[in-house]
């Protein structure tokens, strides 16, 4: 029996990691934007928890804590529709770590580093709620986006 290297669950197979998590592994080989070994990482990292009866591990998003999975599917995934998908993103782009992150995070994050885009989305947040005026969003978001 082996152990699988991301939910820590024995498995029959020869690979590192049970069907569920290496259904998610599979969709990242071949893509050079990552390597294995953080697509590994980020997922160990986030793993939740598995659904036995359908074959499905679960993982949690870096930045919101939402428990969801990756598209099973071979189809694109839209923004609004697949919100709740989970991706795959650069946590500090250029830099190699992965984060596991909500499509709908991913698609706002960009490339923003992780650090900035919390400072951002609360700078947002406070203006939605109008304890902010348009004056004071731009230059909260200028000090962000340029601290000197």
């Amino acid at each position: 029996m082996a152990e699988c290297d991301i939910c820590g669950q024995e498995h029959l197979d020869a690979t590192k990691s049970c069907s569920a998590c290496n259904k998610v592994i599979k969709k990242y080989q071949g893509d050079t934007r990552y390597s294995m070994e953080e697509v590994r990482n980020a997922l160990n990292h986030a793993y939740s928890h598995k659904d036995i009866d359908n074959n499905e591990s679960y993982f949690k998003c870096e930045y919101t804590g939402i428990i969801s999975k990756f598209n099973s599917k071979n189809e694109t995934v839209g923004t609004y529709k697949d919100a709740f998908i989970l991706t795959l993103d650069h946590k500090n782009p250029p830099e190699k770590e992965l984060a596991v992150s909500l499509n709908i995070v991913n698609k706002m994050k960009g490339d923003i580093p992780s650090d900035k885009f919390k400072k951002i989305v609360i700078a947002l947040g406070e203006y939605f709620k109008n304890d902010m005026r348009e004056r004071e969003l731009e230059n909260e978001l200028k000090q962000i986006f340029d601290p000197s």
